[in-house]
């Protein structure tokens, strides 16, 4: 038989019982919290920043589960009128803030609160720049329709709770789209002179209208988009690609953009 005598020893050592377990529950617990907060916000790991804004979250969480567990058995030592001030402090009525942290929030969790915020607002600002690296290249209104109705297909067969919202995004994105397409062709009839054989230049309100109706149709079909990165997972981003080059191709009508799918558990057989 081995002596067990200085295993036990180690693993009842101060470092690990005072400041290893307390720190790991403490981040375990963050992160759960974070994962649930973020849930159709968008991705704590969605950059370089936003994942180094959540570690830091949950290391400074992990250090305040230190200092608790090393603070508690002092507890005791405070006077009651410690306790029964820092308790009436906490009852007292506070006025919301816009959904912002209010200062003293931020001071008495060590500042955590105050990267909660930032790491939130890092979440939405990564899913704004990926839709808007995600929408360059389209250049022509067929192409953005086109990419929008397979999009909204795709959302609504892979996620069907979701279908509802899916519909309203798209019916706004497909109404601004077509206004877009009016605009612009009202614009080239007005352009256009019977007696000489080439259009005028535009007038700076027709540029101004047709540049506004363009981008109020990229800014709806970007909100369709997002929606499709916040509430999807990343084992999509292969699927949404797909679609965009089937959109930009030439062959957008007759090429497939996914492969075909295939049930290896299925009710029917195909009869000839």
């Amino acid at each position: 038989m081995h002596d067990l005598g200085p295993f036990m020893t180690w693993y009842h050592h101060s470092w690990l019982a005072g400041y290893a377990l307390p720190a790991a529950l403490s981040a375990g617990l963050a992160w759960i919290g974070l994962a649930r907060h973020s849930a159709g916000k968008g991705r704590l790991l969605g950059s370089w920043r936003s994942a180094g804004l959540t570690l830091l979250v949950l290391a400074l969480t992990g250090a305040v589960g230190i200092a608790a567990g090393l603070a508690l058995p002092h507890l005791a030592k405070l006077p009651p009128v410690a306790a029964g001030l820092a308790t009436g402090v906490t009852a007292m009525p506070r006025k919301r803030q816009d959904e912002t942290t209010q200062p003293y929030v931020k001071f008495m969790t060590l500042g955590i609160a105050w990267f909660r915020e930032r790491l939130e607002y890092r979440m939405q600002l990564d899913a704004r720049r990926w839709c808007d690296r995600f929408m360059d290249g389209f250049e022509k209104s067929t192409q953005l329709r086109v990419f929008v109705h397979e999009l909204r297909n795709y959302l609504v067969d892979r996620h069907p709770p979701l279908a509802k919202a899916v519909t309203n995004l798209f019916d706004a994105a497909d109404k601004a789209m077509i206004n877009a397409l009016e605009v612009q062709t009202k614009t080239d009839e007005a352009r256009r002179d019977i007696h000489i054989a080439w259009m005028r230049d535009p007038t700076d309100e027709e540029v101004y209208q047709c540049r506004s109706a363009v981008g109020e149709a990229l800014n709806r079909c970007g909100d369709l988009l997002l929606y499709a990165y916040v509430h999807g997972r990343r084992t999509e981003h292969a699927d949404l690609e797909a679609l965009r080059t089937k959109a930009l191709s030439n062959d957008a009508f007759h090429s497939s953009a996914l492969p075909e799918q295939r049930r290896r558990f299925s009710l029917r057989r195909n009869r000839p």
